[in-house]
């Protein structure tokens, strides 16, 4: 499918015909998704780059959250599926996609907020190889996206984590450092973390040897004069 302006988005490594790539295609266009077409939230350049560089042509891949991001899994191959609430949203990526020539067959779209979606769309079952959790971020939902995402990534599998300074996603990367079966493997834009998942978490409750636990009992929150 050709594009108007000619460019012809069909590979699924993340480059047109012209060589052009999709991160750099999305930051020339600056396409507006949110709010009727009249904002953009969009993950920065280096988030998106870190998410061209993890997708692999057939990857199955999940996304909490809306857009640009949305663009550059469709345009690396992926089997997405993006949640938000808006599905306005939705059909204006899935027309971007089409307007550039990236192929949306194998995108999809859940309506609804992301509590109420991926527990029924994700099992315990290990289908994801990446996944982007960059949803609402008030407490707990980060939280709850990042335990529902995670237990169903693939031993391998990537996660990526936008805004790592909002405090509840501070304490969600902080707990994933600490564990041994994660590994960092970049800080993008100041803001967004990726990270593998080594192996698979311990099966037990054994939460006093969990490093996020260590300094047990803290009972600063008492509040004492």
């Amino acid at each position: 499918m050709t594009s108007t302006d000619g460019l012809n988005v069909t590979r699924a490594d993340g480059l047109d015909s012209g060589g052009l790539d999709i991160v750099q295609r999305l930051l020339a266009d600056k396409p507006h998704f949110h709010l009727g077409g009249e904002a953009r939230w969009d993950a920065l350049p280096g988030t998106l780059e870190a998410v061209r560089d993890a997708v692999r042509d057939g990857d199955t891949t999940l996304e909490v959250g809306v857009g640009v991001s949305t663009v550059v899994f469709a345009a690396c191959g992926a089997s997405h599926t993006a949640i938000s609430p808006d599905p306005s949203e939705h059909e204006r990526v899935r027309a971007y996609c089409r307007q550039i020539g990236v192929d949306d067959s194998r995108l999809s779209f859940a309506v609804g907020l992301s509590d109420d979606v991926l527990p029924a769309l994700l099992s315990r079952e290990r289908t994801l190889d990446v996944a982007l959790i960059d949803g609402a971020h008030s407490f707990p939902f980060p939280v709850l996206d990042w335990y529902y995402v995670t237990r169903s990534l693939k031993v391998g599998g990537k996660l990526l984590m936008d805004d790592i300074p909002v405090p509840v996603v501070t304490q969600v990367f902080r707990h994933m450092r600490l564990e041994p079966n994660w590994r960092l493997d970049r800080i993008c834009d100041n803001r967004a973390a990726a990270l593998t998942m080594l192996a698979l978490p311990r099966a037990d409750d054994e939460w006093f040897d969990q490093p996020f636990n260590r300094g047990y009992p803290d009972f600063s929150f008492v509040g004492l004069p």
